[in-house]
């Protein structure tokens, strides 16, 4: 079984609100429908979840009245794309079934502790590809807390011993320097430790880029290989689930 995230960044445009990538949806669909095998996918919030999660500040927990709406907003914002994705894939010739976040994860003070992974493992079992994404959850100390698709790749990774992990981002990869000098390409491989930069600046809710392979280097170490490939470029997907070798990052243990 291969987990696959589709970045905020790969189906939305993260500069514009509620702005999302139809093209490069419709193509990632039919690259991903291409592997045969089991498959998971996952997929960010990007425009239509960062913005108006930020706004509301519901990465801070629940504050009182004047949030209710924006969680509600944000949820409704995020099934919107998740409609999207899921839509591509079926048109993709893809079976499969949308399992949000918000309706089966729980976090105690900002932390996930708990997400039936066997959900996804009994769909994988009936031959339905899974899909689920980055959501407004409950939380026990802060009321609410934001479910990034990494930490529910992190999880499923860690329950459900996936033989390849790959992220779909709109850049290359890692690399040592940014902006990188002309012609330099990412990074092969990065492990714990190695000097990295990352493409402009973060404005996520769900945390930096330095969290977000904080999480790679932890599922490599649990044994889940890692691999960062561009999803804005045509075929990239494909070619890393079929097992060949492309321009991208390996993250290493």
């Amino acid at each position: 079984m291969k987990l696959i995230k589709l970045g905020g960044s790969a189906v939305t445009d993260k500069s514009k609100p509620l702005t999302a990538r139809p093209e490069a949806i419709e193509r990632l669909a039919n690259e991903i429908a291409s592997y045969p095998g089991k498959k998971i996918v996952i997929h960010g919030g990007g425009s239509f979840g960062h913005f108006r999660a930020k706004e509301y500040g519901l990465h801070k927990g629940f504050s009182g009245e004047a949030q209710r709406q924006g969680i509600c907003q944000v949820q409704a914002d995020m099934r919107q794309l998740n409609g999207m994705v899921e839509g591509a894939l079926r048109r993709a010739g893809l079976p499969v079934a949308s399992i949000p976040a918000g309706a089966i994860a729980m976090f105690d003070n900002g932390r996930l502790t708990s997400f039936p992974s066997d959900v996804f493992e009994h769909y994988l079992d009936i031959g339905i590809t899974p899909i689920s994404f980055g959501d407004v959850v409950v939380d026990r100390a802060r009321g609410i807390s934001i479910c990034s698709g990494d930490d529910i790749m992190l999880k499923l990774a860690g329950d459900l011993g996936p033989e390849k992990a790959i992220f779909v981002a709109s850049v290359d990869g890692i690399y040592s320097a940014w902006p990188p000098a002309q012609g330099a390409g990412p990074l092969p491989e990065v492990r714990r430790g190695d000097p990295v930069a990352f493409a402009g600046k973060d404005t996520d809710v769900t945390g930096s880029m330095k969290r977000k392979l904080e999480i790679m280097l932890e599922m490599a170490g649990a044994g889940c290989p890692v691999q960062i490939v561009n999803g804005l470029v045509p075929g990239r997907l494909e070619d890393a689930l079929h097992g060949k070798e492309v321009t991208g990052t390996k993250v290493i243990a």
